[in-house]
């Protein structure tokens, strides 16, 4: 059935992309916007929400990342498998609709519990978006470009977060959190309408090598291949701690502004979004460049890469939690707060890991068996990163807070951030192995 779809894709060539495709992955990094704003645009609304519904941060934390995990990686599981054998063009544009409305019912939620079965339903639908769209473009694209392309894509990501927390955060200031949801949600199915019609679905493994095509295997045999590389599983693992330390960090990094530092939630909110995500954008496609430009002299640099940059990090984070509450530095008659402004550099830094590691492991992978792999792997780390690090953040929060105070959030984010560093060791231990498995067949 799915061969019929794609006999009207252009196939491309092997040494580069034609406009279509270039196309094709703008639209989808509108795809990868709205999927991640409707996900983050909670940790904007985190603290009016806990007010309005009288939880803790340990139910919030739940809410933001475990509940959501959970349900994610499973249905991203089932529903690789279809794309692995459908029109994976039509399951992102179905599953783009459902989502974008349910995160806009979000905002008639009259308690936790009809909150919580929104984000659950959203979270199952956004298990259409990642894997299919990770395999259909790399069926656009060759080798020597996909990282670049998974960095540009991964950029969606950041215009995401920016939009669900920058502009929620913004909405529910002026409006309210109920409003905040249903200006988020509700373009996102205009978008869905679009993809349908204008996205057409590429021949499987046109840019691979011959013989890698074949009938897609079964969920056992993609996971059986892909654990024989170790370079696959130190991805995985190695991306999961990154996620658990940046995912647990970020939904909760507007309420630390707004706790500690004194801002309004609209105000706390943007100024993330510029310190954060904002400044990613530029770490984000860099690190991508980068990884093509050095892995084509050592394929090792595709690991180097994301080890580096999160070590150069992690100093900076630290900082941003420790700094004093209410710190300003002046820029000439302009007091600025300073805390966030130690932000920027490890938020340029810590953003680069990302695009190199899909690339690798969409390469590693068959073309048959790409969007299992890509929900594997991007199951794999949000459950490590989404479903445990908000979790474990709000956790110490609520363990800390009957002897500090407010200050409780500083040492959740700090001692959450710390496992950067158990990323970057696995990233290491990637690029010994690298070559080889991309070697093997």
């Amino acid at each position: 059935m799915h061969d019929a779809a794609q006999s009207g894709a252009p196939r491309g060539t092997a040494g580069g992309a034609g406009g279509y495709a270039w196309y094709v992955l703008g639209v989808f990094v509108l795809v990868t916007a709205f999927n991640v704003a409707d996900r983050n645009i909670l940790n904007a609304l985190l603290e009016p929400i806990k007010l309005e519904f009288g939880v803790s941060d340990t139910a919030m934390g739940l809410l933001v990342g475990t509940s959501f995990a959970v349900v994610h990686i499973i249905a991203s599981l089932i529903i690789a498998r279809w794309a692995d054998r459908s029109v994976r063009r039509s399951i992102v544009a179905g599953g783009l609709f459902v989502w974008s409305g349910l995160t806009a019912l979000s905002g008639l939620a009259r308690g936790y519990a009809d909150l919580f079965a929104a984000r659950v339903g959203v979270s199952a639908a956004e298990g259409c978006g990642s894997a299919p769209a990770h395999s259909l473009l790399c069926d656009y694209f060759p080798l020597h470009l996909r990282a670049r392309v998974m960095s540009i894509f991964g950029f969606g990501g950041i215009l995401g977060i920016a939009l669900g927390m920058g502009l929620g955060g913004t909405i529910a200031e002026l409006y309210g959190w109920r409003v905040a949801f249903f200006v988020v949600g509700l373009p996102g199915a205009l978008l869905a309408i679009l993809v349908r019609l204008s996205v057409r679905e590429p021949v499987r493994g046109a840019l691979d090598a011959p013989g890698r095509s074949e009938p897609p295997p079964s969920v056992s045999e993609v996971a059986r291949f892909l654990l024989g590389r170790r370079s696959f599983v130190h991805m995985v693992a190695g991306a999961g701690f990154h996620a658990f330390a940046s995912m647990g960090a970020s939904a909760f990094y507007v309420s630390y502004l707004i706790r500690l530092h004194g801002l309004p939630v609209g105000s706390a909110a943007l100024t993330y979004m510029a310190v954060g995500p904002m400044v990613s954008i530029v770490g984000t496609l860099l690190g991508g460049w980068l990884a093509d430009a050095l892995g084509k002299r050592d394929i090792r640099w595709y690991m180097w890469i994301p080890a580096l940059s999160s070590l150069l990090a992690l100093p900076f984070s630290v900082a941003f939690v420790l700094w004093p509450s209410g710190s300003t530095l002046s820029l000439g008659t302009t007091a600025l707060l300073a805390a966030p402004l130690v932000l920027i550099p490890g938020s340029f830094f810590g953003s680069m890991y990302n695009g190199p590691t899909l690339a690798m492991t969409q390469s590693i992978a068959r073309p048959s068996m790409r969007s299992q792999a890509s929900a594997i792997t991007t199951g794999s780390y949000n459950l490590i990163g989404m479903g445990l690090g908000p979790l474990a953040v709000g956790l110490v929060n609520d363990a800390f807070a009957p002897s500090v105070g407010a200050d409780a959030i500083r040492y959740g984010l700090l001692i959450v951030g710390l496992v950067h560093l158990q990323g970057t060791l696995h990233n290491w231990l990637a690029a010994r192995h690298l070559a080889a498995d991309l070697e093997a067949d």
